[in-house]
């Protein structure tokens, strides 16, 4: 299942997830471009987006303002839906509204092949970028695990 956190509260651009993108709201757009991989709820803090969600036909969880991350609101909202321990949950943000299908893909298909609890996509930068603080980094082993 993909799990969309979607905080309609952010600080630096408020309401971000509801700016139009091709006629629709953000949120929306980004579950529309992965609805045909699996499942897709939102999971969000917002009544307003709750029913933005529904009326575009999508699942959506009610969760609390308190979370201090994406990933504790898919927690919240994973325990909501009684989804199984074995069920893959894939952490799209919405603010991805041009998130690639194949990306999402294969980390789904990572996941059903490891014994890892979480995986995560990444891809190689080049050194002008190493020291830009908002690019999230990682590295990884030789077998492309993380390390830190």
């Amino acid at each position: 299942m993909i799990i969309i956190p979607a905080r309609l509260a952010p600080t630096r651009f408020p309401q971000k997830i509801l700016a139009n993108i091709n006629g629709v709201p953000m949120v929306i757009a980004t579950a529309q471009r992965v609805q045909n991989l699996d499942d897709v709820a939102i999971a969000t803090d917002s009544q307003e987006v709750l029913h933005i969600a529904q009326d575009y036909g999508f699942k959506a969880i009610l969760t609390g303002e308190h979370h201090q991350s994406g990933t504790d609101r898919i927690n919240e909202a994973a325990s909501k839906l009684s989804l199984s321990d074995e069920e893959i949950i894939v952490n799209v943000q919405a603010d991805e509204p041009f998130i690639e299908e194949a990306v999402v893909k294969s980390v789904i298909e990572r996941a059903k092949h490891t014994d890892a609890l979480i995986t995560s996509c990444c891809k190689k930068i080049d050194l002008l970028h190493v020291k830009d603080p908002n690019l999230v980094k990682v590295i990884l082993d030789t077998n492309g695990n993380a390390i830190y």
